[in-house]
């Protein structure tokens, strides 16, 4: 399997290739021009073309429409197959073609070959291995050769095989050392690129894992700016990444960002922006502690906190309920047969029978309380299950309607698409069945019909399934909805006050929120919002 790293640096190999090539044909060009004109002005007063005018001026025009040809293909798209065989054969011709400029202008005594030095640099450039060596060789041949023809045609007083060597040897050091600084230089660019792929790797995967995380991750500047979040961040702030519904950051974070730039000892308290969403823990710290400037903002799901909490109070209270029911019940056991037998008495007045319906009518209330008390212990370490809302509600209201001897009139208003909770099916049993005998009650008292709506939705802006139960009776009075919640808190005189608390109980247990509100046609409604079905509950 190729290695991606080698790919992209092969490929940019191969552009600084095709931008050496470019500069290289515009000099080829450029040195072709100056000898053309060179030889045609000052014909008679140097040594170009001495040997062969003819040969000199013929080569230099076919050297200019040939560098001319090859300079403007340059702009065109190249083969990738083809472009090293054509670096290799500019590159020989170059020489060849030098070397024959140099044999009419008298050989290497002119330093006329010299020029040789130039593509062979270039092609060393180009090809950073021994095909460099060969150009080298083939420069040295050529001007060698060069100047043997000349000795045998011409009658010289002296040789010049030593400037030939000379020449040569340059040529073989330059092709050396540009083999070896190529090789260096590919090896730390090798590194280098491989290097910035492994930090371009490391980045996104740290990028990955931060947009992944659950807890919300913010980075704001010294003015309270947001400079980057996570997608956790922006789902708990409800914001929308994309459009960029703000760019500060919600004036109640603001606030406790504040007071810990203040005192950085200061913890914040959960945050709630809206009267349906969650409550969120924020914490702060400084991403450079030296400088104290950016703040990173780590956002947390207060409900997870809250949730553990819940669960423990829920297993310490069973705990404590099913140590002390045995201490309770035996002695409201005794009370409530003695109760039963002085009833039995032919001696108990009117006044006394009146007492004696208290004491049982307070026995049985006792009684319901442990009852439900106990209820919750029992299903203290129940497990959350994947639970389809709407299928699940149509078989609890079937079930519902055969408990009641009495005809019931539920409505169900389901949404289009399917709907998922984590939830524990018994518990959420439970929850249902006080929230539908609360509304049956009320509605019946209220309107003589007992009548209830069931309606299912989905939050769409935090992906919450919505359950709401909803009935015609009076309502609760603006006093005493602050309180509905609270352990023995009841408006009717045979409850215990322990119904909706059990249900908020569990609901937190499973991160999810029971609320009180009153419908647009002033009806009564309680809501539960539950947590995103991906969302862990334990």
């Amino acid at each position: 399997m190729l290695n991606p790293t080698a790919i992209s640096i092969d490929e940019e190999r191969r552009q600084q290739n095709n931008s050496v090539f470019n500069i290289y044909s515009l000099y080829r060009l450029l040195l072709s021009l100056i000898l053309l004109i060179s030889f045609l002005l000052t014909a008679d007063l140097n040594f170009l073309g001495i040997i062969n005018p003819e040969l000199y001026y013929r080569t230099t025009v076919f050297y200019i429409f040939f560098n001319a040809l090859l300079f403007f293909r340059s702009f065109l798209p190249k083969l990738k197959k083809t472009e090293h065989l054509q670096y290799l054969a500019v590159t020989i011709i170059d020489i060849i073609i030098l070397v024959l400029i140099s044999y009419t202008c008298g050989g290497v005594s002119t330093g006329m070959a010299h020029l040789v030095i130039v593509p062979v640099a270039t092609g060393n450039i180009l090809f950073q291995n021994r095909m460099g060596t060969f150009l080298a060789a083939v420069g040295t041949l050529a001007a060698f050769y060069s100047e043997v023809y000349l000795s045998f045609t011409l009658e010289r007083p002296e040789d010049f095989y030593v400037q030939v060597g000379l020449l040569g040897l340059t040529l073989f050091s330059i092709s050396l050392i540009l083999q070896y600084l190529s090789s260096k230089l590919s090896q730390k660019d090798l590194l280098t690129k491989q290097q910035a792929e492994d930090l371009k790797s490391l980045e996104e995967m740290n990028y990955q894992i931060i947009q992944r995380m659950r807890t919300g991750i913010i980075v704001v500047n010294t003015a309270g700016g947001i400079l980057s979040s996570n997608s956790s961040a922006n789902k708990l702030l409800n914001r929308d990444s994309k459009s960029g519904a703000f760019l500060n950051l919600p004036e109640q974070l603001a606030n406790e960002l504040k007071q810990w730039q203040e005192d950085n000892n200061y913890r914040s308290s959960p945050i709630k922006f809206s009267e349906n969403a969650q409550e969120i823990q924020a914490s702060f710290s400084y991403l450079q502690p030296d400088k104290k400037t950016d703040v990173l903002i780590f956002l947390e799901d207060y409900s997870k906190v809250s949730s553990r909490a819940q669960q423990l109070k829920l297993i310490s209270l069973g705990r404590l309920t099913a140590s002390i029911a045995h201490e309770i019940r035996n002695p409201l056991g005794a009370i409530s047969h003695a109760g039963q037998l002085l009833e039995e008495s032919e001696n108990i007045s009117e006044s006394d029978q009146r007492l004696l319906e208290i004491i049982e009518a307070h026995s049985k209330r006792v009684n319901s309380i442990i009852d439900n008390i106990l209820g919750v212990s029992r299903n203290q370490d129940m497990v959350p299950e994947m639970i389809s809302l709407q299928d699940w509600l149509q078989g609890f209201i079937e079930k519902y309607k055969a408990s009641h001897k009495d005809p019931l009139q539920i409505d169900l208003e389901l949404a289009e698409q399917q709907i998922f909770i984590r939830f524990n099916a018994s518990q959420l049993e439970q929850i249902l069945t006080n929230l539908c005998d609360n509304g049956i009650r009320y509605s019946l008292k209220q309107t003589g019909k007992p009548h209830i709506s069931i309606q299912v939705s989905l939050d769409k802006d935090k992906e919450s399934p919505v359950l709401e139960i909803i009935d015609d009776g009076p309502g609760i009075s603006p006093d005493d909805q602050s309180s509905i919640f609270e352990p023995f808190f009841t408006t009717s005189s045979s409850g215990t006050g322990l119904g909706l608390f059990i249900c908020k109980e569990i609901c937190e247990a499973y991160q999810s929120q029971i609320s009180y509100h009153r419908t647009e046609d002033n009806r009564t409604c309680f809501r539960i919002r539950f947590a995103p079905p991906e969302q862990s509950i334990m």
